[in-house]
């Protein structure tokens, strides 16, 4: 019986949309832990935030204004950095969706072309079976035919 003969390329289109389905499960985490440590810096600024509040409160020197308020600078800028980074990782998320997408369209059109494969295959099965068939019944009237006609 003949094989499907885009069998191999199946294989090798499933194992590609794995592979990218993979690849797209790598950028989502590290979209993860880009926005964890966002989330832990706003944590680490308005913990600042609020220990300057008590230093106000409770008298301080201008030095330690000083190293809280740069501290707090820099916060922002790693903060706006993340953000930056969390932009362009959200890019390449979306990329991989779409590769991924593409991945499983080009499968799909392969499956596609093996279940018409299977179809067409059942139905030569069928019509061989048909034939097969028709000849042994045709066999067996002419059998009977034969029969008939010498005893007569």
């Amino acid at each position: 019986m003949e094989r499907f003969r885009f069998e191999q390329l199946l294989k090798i289109k499933t194992q590609f949309e794995e592979i990218k389905k993979n690849e797209l499960a790598m950028q989502n985490q590290i979209l993860n832990e880009y926005i964890a440590r966002k989330l832990e810096l706003e944590k680490n600024m308005n913990k600042v935030k609020e220990d300057l509040k008590t230093l106000y409160l409770s008298g301080f020197s201008p030095q330690q204004l000083k190293l809280y308020s740069q501290f707090l600078t820099v916060l922002k800028k790693r903060r706006d950095v993340q953000e930056q980074l969390i932009y362009y990782q959200k890019l390449r998320v979306e990329e991989k969706k779409k590769e991924v997408i593409e991945s499983m369209i080009e499968k799909k059109k392969f499956e596609k072309l093996k279940e018409r494969y299977l179809i067409n295959l059942m139905n030569e099965i069928k019509q061989l079976e048909n034939k097969e068939l028709d000849r042994v019944v045709s066999y067996k009237i002419y059998k009977g035919i034969g029969d008939r006609s010498g005893r007569d």
